[in-house]
């Protein structure tokens, strides 16, 4: 046995020398060592109390992410992800060049440390000076609208309206504000939400994580807010939809003349506010503006913002996206004169061209000012004939055309009334073989 184990010993060392030669070509092709890289891998940073005093902290002036690089087989690498790996600075390793050598670990076993590349190999830091100052807590919604017939009213952080931040001066100087957004879509109740402090800096980005755990946020009796995160309380309002508007009118006309009514564009305008704020304006809203028409000889128009109107109830205002400014118009008329609306439907067409299509402005009736000789006389718009004739829109076009206005006897017209009518030819519907048939 001992001479079949030592004969030819050289050869079996060689056989055995090739056949791994072979393992390992067989390996390289079908699984060969390959490089890849992990970005944005963020970095932990353990011990910060070491080199901080009770007045002093520290800021990180470098990227806050690394890059890193693993060259292990194919099979190894391609499992991988970011979470895979640890990178740690210590700040206990921290060295007279303001940097602290960054460590890397992976969870996978077969990955060693002599296999990984990082990039930068370190973290450059500034001790500073500790600042805190005072900030407002704005409350932004997001996430849709709540249910129909439904708005967000009011919203109140439980832990006051302001927040004081404590941390390295130059990131308390770069903070613009403190937003606590909370997710309104669908609610039909009122809520109090918990929601998590966003602190965005005065370019309109927000705060890394990383940079929001150098922070200490303390409610406004400095209390430590656990997590950054606050309680809001959501209130929602009734939404009153088509309410009209009263105009208050002052002053007396010139000689001569006088006011006939007041009319706004737009005529309704829709509010939102507590069920008790609803109730007490009692259907309408009373504009705290008054119009004056003193000494006027023609309609008085004005633009006038609702918000001062609103400004004396703390629980009411406009609906979402309205606009808050209206148009009053006071018709002033001269004595004996009488404005009337005719409806279209009214006039008497003639000679209308078939085949064409016709669009009228304006669309639904016509202003007719008449003038009584007897200034006591009024005229229903039953006493007044209209008519137009059409056969100039035989041809496609627009066309200012003239009504006619018959008046009983004792009355003028003031102004000529004219309709705008656009002709178009109508389109065809027959087809070539409905034709045939």
């Amino acid at each position: 046995m001992k001479h079949k184990l030592t004969s030819n010993l050289s050869l079996k060392l060689l056989s055995l020398v090739f056949a791994f030669l072979i393992w390992l070509l067989v390996m390289n092709i079908d699984n060969p060592i390959v490089p890849k890289l992990f970005k944005d891998v963020k970095i932990q940073v353990i011990n910060a109390d070491s080199v901080t005093e009770i007045d002093k902290v520290f800021d990180i002036v470098s990227e806050e992410t690394v890059v890193l690089k693993v060259t292990e087989r194919r099979n190894i690498v391609q499992g991988l992800t970011s979470d895979d790996f640890t990178v740690v600075a210590d700040m206990e390793s921290l060295n007279d060049m303001d940097s602290v050598p960054l460590t890397v670990t992976c969870r996978n076993s077969a990955v060693t440390w002599d296999e990984i590349e990082i990039a930068p190999a370190s973290m450059k830091v500034k001790l500073e000076q500790k600042k805190e100052s005072e900030f407002v807590v704005n409350v932004s919604t997001t996430g849709g609208k709540p249910s129909t017939g439904f708005e967000v009213g009011k919203t109140e952080v439980v832990q006051g309206k302001t927040v004081q931040i404590a941390g390295p001066e130059s990131m308390i100087d770069r903070i613009g504000q403190v937003v606590a957004y909370i997710s309104v879509g669908g609610l039909k109740t009122d809520q109090r939400l918990t929601v998590k402090l966003t602190v965005i800096d005065k370019f309109g980005e927000s705060f890394t994580d990383a940079q929001m755990s150098r922070l200490q946020i303390k409610d406004s009796e400095g209390v430590l807010i656990a997590d950054n995160t606050v309680m809001v309380d959501v209130s929602l309002w009734r939404v009153a939809n088509s309410i009209p508007l009263e105009v208050k009118v002052t002053g007396t006309p010139a000689d001569g003349y006088y006011y006939s009514g007041v009319s706004t564009v737009p005529e309704t305008v829709s509010l939102v506010g507590t069920e008790e704020a609803i109730k007490e304006i009692q259907g309408k809203l009373v504009i705290k503006n008054p119009v004056s028409v003193e000494g006027a000889t023609s309609d008085v128009s004005m633009d006038i913002d609702l918000t001062e109107t609103l400004a004396d109830n703390d629980e009411l205002r406009l609906a979402a996206d309205s606009d808050p400014t209206i148009t009053v118009t006071a018709k002033i008329e001269k004595t004996g004169d009488q404005t009337l609306t005719i409806p279209l439907s009214n006039l008497e067409i003639q000679n209308r061209p078939a085949n064409m299509s016709l669009t009228f402005s304006p669309a639904d009736e016509i202003t007719v000012i008449v003038h009584a000789n007897n200034e006591s006389d009024t005229i229903q718009v039953s006493d007044i004939k209209a008519s137009i004739d059409l056969a100039a829109c035989a041809k496609a076009g627009t066309y200012e055309i003239p009504v006619v206005i018959e008046l009983p006897k004792g009355y003028k017209l003031v102004s000529e009334v004219k309709l705008v009518v656009t002709a178009e030819e109508q389109l065809q519907e027959n087809n070539d073989e409905d034709a045939g048939e």
